[in-house]
């Protein structure tokens, strides 16, 4: 399935050479790759090519929603699926194709490159061809990325390079599967297979924002932002706060404005702006303000998988505000780690650690 992106680039004589997505190009290409056709251990391809081809920015839940009914369309005809697409927005579409796909007995695999497949030197080739490996095969059946030489869960990647050939990450979970001279599994990090029909969940409610906080940030505006915000119909409100979770002590009136927006029907997350780790909400007095506030912990969510999630489960219109904040922390496809599997937090004081031993000296 393929909807444009860096890997489809090929010369356009009608502007004088110039790179661009070309419509047909790909297909042109795999036709004459020996690796696909003489080879036996090669799966067989069907490539499909959605036009026109789309900017990775310009996708969005729309596309999303006809990629997943493309593959529930397919699903009986196909041992797997491959998605090209650009890279910019890719950890989104595959983030939520995870959620809308319920009972994925397959694997969807995303994967586009940084140079295009026209180019001599490119890493377009071997991202396609690993792709479609894994697509071949039934040990790791559900939403990934794969790139460079790693196969990441696709609800817990995010893009983290505009120019290195390894672009993608996964900070909070190992990949699935990485590539050398053989192919290596970690099977034990896969999730279980599916046990039910497949269900498309292609409502999405994105009437969500996001906010990174920086020092010396204006309450006020902070206030009028949201309240504007909240009479648009505003659902869900996602932080992304120091270290994990934190917000300054000084700012009691920001802490007033959540509790405000909680009032009225607006959901608030806590990430973090860590490119890894967990937020801990009780850990820290400014953490446990939030908490009183009704600030939902994001945990060890990226913010693709927070965002989509919270489409997701506000598009499903059977659940309540409540029950969608508890399903916040609950892992639906593997998206966030169980509290309960988390390391305790380190003592802070050489005091509290002598006390834990049962010692009344430092």
């Amino acid at each position: 399935l393929c909807t444009g992106g860096t890997l489809t680039m090929a010369p356009n004589s009608l502007r004088g050479g110039a790179l661009e997505p070309v419509q047909g190009a790909i297909s042109d290409y795999m036709i004459h790759m020996d690796e696909i056709h003489d080879n036996p251990s090669m799966p067989e391809v069907v490539i499909h090519e959605y036009k026109p081809f789309l900017d990775s920015s310009d996708v969005g839940p729309s596309d999303w929603a006809l990629l997943a009914h493309d593959i529930k369309a397919n699903y009986l005809h196909f041992d797997g699926f491959v998605v090209l697409m650009g890279t910019d927005t890719m950890a989104y579409c595959a983030t939520a194709l995870s959620f809308m796909l319920e009972n994925l007995g397959k694997p969807v695999i995303f994967t586009g490159s940084q140079i295009p497949l026209c180019e001599p030197y490119n890493d377009a080739r071997r991202n396609l061809i690993m792709s479609l490996i894994f697509a071949a095969r039934d040990s790791i059946p559900e939403v990934c990325i794969f790139f460079h030489d790693r196969l990441l869960r696709a609800c817990r990647s995010t893009k983290v390079d505009t120019h290195s050939l390894m672009a993608f990450d996964s900070p909070n979970m190992n990949p699935l599967a990485t590539i050398g001279v053989n192919i290596t599994e970690n099977r034990n990090l896969a999730l279980p297979h599916a046990r039910g029909v497949l269900r498309v969940h292609s409502r999405m409610d994105t009437r969500l924002i996001t906010m990174r906080l920086v020092p010396g940030f204006d309450d006020g505006m902070m206030r009028a932002m949201i309240d504007a915000a909240t009479k648009t119909n505003l659902r869900a409100l996602v932080l992304q706060l120091y270290g994990t979770g934190n917000v300054p002590t000084i700012k009691g009136e920001f802490i007033k404005v959540l509790a405000d927006a909680k009032s009225k029907g607006v959901l608030v997350v806590a990430s973090t702006q860590c490119h890894s780790g967990t937020v801990v909400m009780g850990r820290y007095a400014t953490g446990k303000a939030l908490q009183d506030a009704g600030v939902i912990s994001g945990s060890d969510m990226t913010i693709e998988a927070i965002s989509c999630k919270l489409a997701y489960l506000l598009g499903r219109k059977d659940l309540s505000a409540t029950e969608v904040a508890n399903l916040m922390n609950v892992s639906l496809r593997g998206e966030v780690t169980p509290e309960d599997a988390f390391e305790p937090p380190t003592l802070p004081s050489a005091y509290e650690k002598a006390m834990k031993k049962g010692k009344n000296h430092y």
